[in-house]
């Protein structure tokens, strides 16, 4: 199967996307606050709080992420609380196609597919993604256990993508491979993953299904520009080093502990009262605005339908 061309996506149509992505976040900002139940913006969704007060122009999603555990009772209050006529809580539970770690508040009557991804057969929509945040081990060696089992989960997950997207006939065949195993496969992985921390509430989380920074920074930057980025950080002090050693590792826990609400489009959303050193991780220095070039949506789409919405 190939991959189809991407759709040119022209400003009034990413705006309307936009405002019905902001009222399924509403929503799951109500359920959220009647239940005590902590989240906070985060990735480009923190990033446009913070530099635009609101959603980043050029972005196309907001993202949220949550403790495991008030991540879990969500979920489990969206089976009796969570308007069903109009949402869908979308998650490897709920849908038997769906191949993606964290869950989603798929809005109904709308579709919205990702380019190279129109053979999958989990539902679609607009949607406002959860990520869970799961502990990592403050021990080295089974942090790093943690991190290769998690990339291997989010291959075998993204397996019957990356087979057509794979540019190398290598890749490809990996792929393959990683297609045979079922997707509860990476439930498994995720349950191993869990359990080396032996019960104990670490002190840094991370969600297992997302790239760590050092990922991003790589597959964003390029295999040349990678080099020269880790070329430059040797070159830093050794504090600094030190520095983007430890923000690697992962964020810590006590960062969901605290909360505040910063205005996001016409809405007050809950944001990590450490916002500035999130985002100081994530983007260095974030209030510098990327070059026209870049401020584009970061993921192609081929297919929308806003359904009755518009």
């Amino acid at each position: 199967m190939e991959v189809k061309e991407p759709l040119e996506v022209d400003s009034e149509t990413l705006r309307k996307m936009q405002l019905l992505e902001l009222g399924i976040l509403k929503d799951i900002d109500h359920i959220c606050r009647k239940h005590g139940l902590r989240y906070t913006l985060c990735g480009g969704s923190m990033l446009g709080a913070v530099r635009h007060g609101g959603i980043i122009p050029w972005d196309d999603d907001i993202d949220i992420t949550m403790l495991r555990k008030d991540y879990d009772r969500f979920f489990e209050i969206c089976k009796t609380e969570l308007d069903t006529d109009k949402y869908f809580a979308q998650t490897m539970d709920t849908d038997p196609n769906y191949r993606l770690i964290y869950g989603r508040i798929l809005l109904k009557g709308t579709k919205f597919v990702r380019a190279g991804q129109e053979h999958m057969k989990a539902r679609n929509g607009l949607f406002v993604d959860i990520f869970p945040r799961d502990g990592i081990s403050d021990i080295f060696f089974i942090m790093q256990l943690q991190s290769i089992l998690a990339k291997l989960m989010r291959k075998m997950l993204y397996s019957p993508v990356g087979v057509l997207k794979s540019k190398s006939i290598c890749g490809r065949w990996g792929f393959r491979i990683l297609m045979r195993f079922p997707r509860t496969s990476a439930l498994r992985i995720l349950k191993i993953i869990s359990f080396l921390n032996f019960g104990r509430e670490t002190k840094r989380v991370a969600c297992w299904g997302l790239m760590g920074n050092y990922e991003r920074r790589k597959l964003e930057l390029g295999k040349k520009a990678y080099k020269e980025y880790k070329k430059k950080i040797r070159s830093l002090p050794f504090q600094e080093k030190k520095k983007r050693k430890e923000r690697d590792k992962g964020i810590y826990r006590e960062w969901f502990y605290r909360t505040e609400d910063l205005p996001f489009e016409d809405m007050k959303a809950m944001v990590t009262s450490a916002w500035d050193t999130w985002l100081t991780w994530s983007y260095d220095d974030y209030m510098t605005l990327p070059p026209v070039e870049k401020r584009k949506m970061h993921q192609t789409v081929s297919y929308i339908d806003f359904g009755g919405y518009v």
